[in-house]
This record gives structure tokens, C-alpha cells and sequence, in this order.
């Protein structure tokens, strides 16, 4: 997909330089690969504890079927 952006050139040397990129297309894909990864990250955070789990782990731990 071809697209247009207005980049700060500042933003983009200094992301060259940091990543060890040549071009600022990869750049961008890192970028956006990286928020993409972060989002969601940050969305199965929020969601640590709002589950009931009715499990028993003392059994699971103790489980006649695991190998040996």
C-alpha cells in the first residue's frame, strides 16, 4: 500500500539512527509494528484479574495423566 506521510525529519534521522534502519519506510513499519504489539499487550493487562477461573491447580499440579 503506497501512502503520503508528512514525517518530522528530525523524528525520522534520529529513528534511523536508533534502529540501524536505511529508509524510512522500514522505519514506519517498525514503528507501527511495535504500537500494534504494545496495544495489545497493554489490553491483556487490563484484563489480568477480570476472569473468575474455577480450576484446581493442586490437581492439575498432581495430574495422574502427566508424563513422567
Amino acid at each position: 500500500m503506497n501512502t503520503l506521510l508528512h514525517i518530522d525529519e528530525q523524528l525520522i534521522q534520529q529513528a534511523l539512527q536508533l534502529t540501524g534502519l536505511h529508509n524510512p519506510q522500514s522505519v514506519v513499519e517498525m514503528a507501527l509494528k511495535e504500537l500494534v504489539t504494545r496495544r495489545k499487550t497493554d489490553k491483556l493487562s487490563q484484563a489480568f484479574g477480570q476472569y473468575c477461573w474455577d480450576g484446581d491447580l493442586e490437581m492439575m499440579r498432581n495430574d495422574s495423566h502427566a508424563i513422567d
